[in-house]
């Protein structure tokens, strides 16, 4: 297993390449992030080489998997996020369902559309993806996220529904990306969930409900959590995407204290 640091909400005022260069500075190997419009790729490529890895980021910020008539420009733009994943060495791609608004709601979706056929494009259109990034050896990470908090109109807000969904698909490189905050508002069970559908998992987002803040600071037993993933055989990349609540420095320093503990366990951390 593998921790890496989702760049978007920490060390507030430095710069995207800062904030890269002092997760790395507290031990961590790999990085995240979200939209890569506008942010430094060349020297994020210079880290890279340097031995930073980046675990993945979104491969769409525009369109819609729901309509199809967003089918172009979601396209679109997850064949240009497929070309800088290539540049960067990373491996997977987050997608979600709708295009976010900068309040985090989805962009309203057509009206005349039913929840059934808003599923059916879905599948459709990860379908006519899935041919990219076989080819590119990319792996698209579907991900639910909670519409009682955080996003709301947004259409897949089941992990349920979401893995129903990447196996319908059919494709080894159309993942679930499942997001243990979201999930914990929507449907709780979080452990189980994992484990019975591992096979299917393509990447773990973790914060602590409530506040989405780092581990220890809500409600979930992250060390359970992770070490249940572990025995359960998980060995891929879980991204720590949370507001610190206080110093960023100190949080990440309390996960770097939760990798040593699962480490010392017998559960190995990179």
């Amino acid at each position: 297993m593998r921790f890496a640091i989702c760049l978007e909400m920490i060390f507030p005022g430095l710069s995207f390449l800062e904030r890269a260069r002092r997760v790395r500075e507290a031990g961590f190997s790999a990085v995240e992030f979200w939209g890569w419009g506008g942010k430094d790729l060349d020297g994020l490529r210079g880290l890279v080489d340097q031995g930073l890895v980046v675990a993945t980021f979104s491969g769409q910020r525009r369109g819609s998997l729901v309509d199809p008539q967003d089918r172009g420009i979601y396209r679109e733009e997850v064949q240009g996020s497929l070309s800088v994943a290539r540049r960067l060495g990373c491996d997977r791609l987050m997608v979600l369902t709708d295009e976010l608004l900068p309040d985090g709601s989805a962009r309203p979706a057509r009206s005349d559309l039913t929840p059934a056929e808003k599923r059916q494009h879905v599948v459709r259109g990860l379908r006519d993806l899935a041919p990219l990034a076989e080819e590119a050896g990319i792996t698209l990470l579907l991900e639910p996220l909670n519409t009682l908090v955080d996003h709301p109109r947004y259409f897949l807000d089941s992990a349920r529904e979401g893995f129903a969904i990447v196996a319908e698909v059919g494709s080894p490189r159309i993942r679930l990306l499942y997001d243990v905050y979201h999930m914990q508002i929507m449907e709780g069970n979080v452990t189980q969930t994992l484990r019975r559908h591992l096979a299917l998992v393509g990447h773990i987002h973790i914060a602590d409900v409530p506040g989405r803040h780092e581990p220890g600071t809500g409600e979930l037993n992250f060390k359970n959590i992770l070490r249940s993933l572990a025995e359960g055989g998980y060995a891929g990349t879980v991204g720590f995407e949370f507001t610190p609540r206080g110093d960023t420095g100190q949080a990440l320093a309390a996960i770097a204290e939760l990798r040593q503990d699962l480490t010392r366990e017998g559960h190995p951390v990179r």
